[in-house]
């Protein structure tokens, strides 16, 4: 029953360790110490006795978990056994001695991570000693050899309490020891089952050095505007995971906060440039290789000023009246707008927000105002816009303008057609009308006193011929609302031009001549030919009166 209890106990201590293998583990071990064996002979009427020695053994690791391991121990004892039996009335002839040695081998199984490190064996061997011979002798009052060797196993474990990267401290290990003792010269053979307990230190060899805990830190944003927070995290490895680690956040001219693993920078008042936070990582518990440090880096931008856009409407207007200034800004930084200002060379602008009015006087005819729009953001920066405004003379009357005249002498045939000179004239006036902003051409057409009666719309047919010219045939075209074609008498073969400027006339201004309906007289171009002249048919004779 014994035994099955220590194989029961060591497949539980294998399946503890199998989950929790660890990074680094020593190849060799070394354990040395003191041992005592509570021995149970077999042998009536002696239960058992204790016996105390010590050894060590070595265990070689192919795996984190996984060993061979050859142990060798040595027992004695004093007086115990021969008091024992003497006091159980046998005689003592001699020394009954009480010596065993054992050489057992086999695997160990061993969690080699954490401060604590608990492993299980099974070993299997020989035992030599010349205990059982010498009580048996004694009991039978015989002479028998008192050296024995005999088959050994054990099963146990313990535990191991980590005092450094080689040392450790076996505090307890309890094993079953079996031995199968005879007697040589008899039939006597017998089973011992034993109990027994070690403690000492176990030395520990080769294995990689656990590696050092490092760090990562991370920034979010990386680029900031000034008084926008920023948010540092460090992430770790290789620390002990059952350790607290405490964190400390620092950085050069920077306000960090923070005792976890997340640091918050106050940006406020920071001038731009890079910036770079430091963040230390410690394990308390450990003496040595217990700190990992990382930076993150991050930028305060340099600020951008508001870009503003402004306008005005109308852009032209009389003196004495107003016109509306439109003000638009944003900010490359995203900062809020804040506040618009305005401010004009001349008059007055009053409006806040993005629109304002300027307001003019009579004197200021004839200038030219700028209105400036100033943006302001939420940090005090400013961006400009400008724009103008014409302020023009109020028109009180105008004058009607001489353009001169053009002839149509050249062609009797068709005395209403625009001959080359008369186009030369038109295509110099035609460029003169457009340079004029405002205002319109009166043509006023005329027929010679020599025409005859029937011909004396040539003058109107003339000056609808100009129009046409101006509108449609020469190369610089007019505005036909422009030119107003008129008829105006029997003054020669001619058309005479006259410019009105917009406005109401001075007086005693009057441009001669009456309008022509042009959807009765309809305007010709240069190039159309003359119309064919119908001939008479001449009349039947007259029938002879009758007799």
């Amino acid at each position: 029953m014994t035994s099955k209890l220590c194989i029961y106990a060591l497949g539980i201590l294998l399946s503890m360790a199998m989950p929790l293998v660890a990074q680094d583990y020593p190849k060799v071990e070394v354990p040395l110490g003191f041992s005592f064996i509570n021995v149970h002979p077999n042998l009536t009427p002696i239960t058992s006795f204790n016996i105390f020695g010590g050894g060590g053994g070595v265990v070689y690791n192919f795996t984190p978990i996984f060993g061979i391991k050859a142990d060798f121990m040595g027992y004695t004892q004093g007086n115990g056994l021969k008091t024992r039996l003497t006091n159980q009335g046998f005689t003592i002839f001699g020394d009954v001695q009480g010596n065993l040695f054992t050489y057992m081998f086999g695997p160990q199984v061993k969690k080699h991570s954490g401060r604590l490190q608990p492993f299980g064996e099974a070993l299997f061997g020989a035992a030599h000693s010349n205990t059982f011979a010498s009580v048996f002798n004694t009991i039978h009052g015989v002479s028998k050899s008192s050296n024995n060797n005999a088959f050994a196993m054990e099963f146990g474990g313990g535990l191991d309490f980590v005092l450094g990267r080689n040392v450790q401290f076996r505090p307890v290990e309890v094993d079953y020891l079996y031995t199968r003792f005879g007697v040589n010269g008899t039939n006597y053979t017998g089973n011992q089952n034993n109990f027994k307990y070690f403690a000492g230190l176990n030395f520990t060899f080769g294995g990689t050095p656990p590696p050092p805990p490092t760090a990562s830190c991370t920034i979010s944003p990386s680029e900031v505007m000034a008084g926008q927070p920023v948010t540092a995290k460090i992430a770790t490895q290789n620390f002990n995971p059952k350790h607290t680690v405490t964190y400390n956040w620092a950085g050069t001219g920077l306000k960090v906060s923070g005792a976890g693993d997340t640091g918050n920078i106050d940006t406020t008042g920071l001038a731009p440039g890079g910036y770079t936070v430091t963040a230390t990582a410690t394990d308390a518990k450990e003496k040595k290789n217990n700190t990992a440090s990382c930076n993150a880096s991050f930028t305060v931008k340099e600020p951008h000023p508001p870009v503003a856009s402004c306008s005005a409407d109308p852009t032209s207007i009389k003196s004495g009246e107003s016109s509306t200034i439109t003000a638009n800004a944003t900010s490359p930084d995203n900062s809020p707008i804040s506040s618009y200002a305005y401010t004009a060379s001349a008059g007055t602008i009053s409006g806040t927000g993005t629109s304002a009015t300027l307001s003019t006087t009579p004197d200021l005819a004839g200038q030219t105002i700028s209105v400036t729009a100033t943006a302001t953001d939420a940090r005090g920066l400013t961006g400009s816009c400008t724009t103008q405004v014409s302020v023009i003379k109020p028109i009180t009357c105008v004058n009607v303008e001489d353009w001169g005249e053009c002839t149509f002498e050249k062609n009797p045939k068709k005395p209403w057609r625009v001959d080359n000179d008369c186009k030369d004239t038109l295509d110099k006036l035609a460029l003169r009308l457009q340079q004029m902003p405002n205002g319109q051409l009166k043509v006023v057409g005329f027929t010679d006193e020599q025409e005859v009666v029937s011909e004396q719309t040539l003058g109107a047919q003339r000056a609808v011929n100009v129009k046409y010219y101006l509108v449609t045939d020469g190369p610089t075209k007019s505005d036909p609302s422009r030119i107003e074609p008129r008829q105006g008498g029997t003054k020669g073969k001619a058309t005479h031009f006259y410019f009105v400027p917009e406005g109401s006339l001075c007086e005693g201004q009057v441009v001669e001549g009456t309008p022509v309906d042009e959807s009765v007289v309809k305007g010709q171009s240069r190039t159309a030919p003359a119309p064919t002249k119908k001939k008479a048919h001449k009349a039947p004779p007259a029938a002879p009166p009758a007799q």
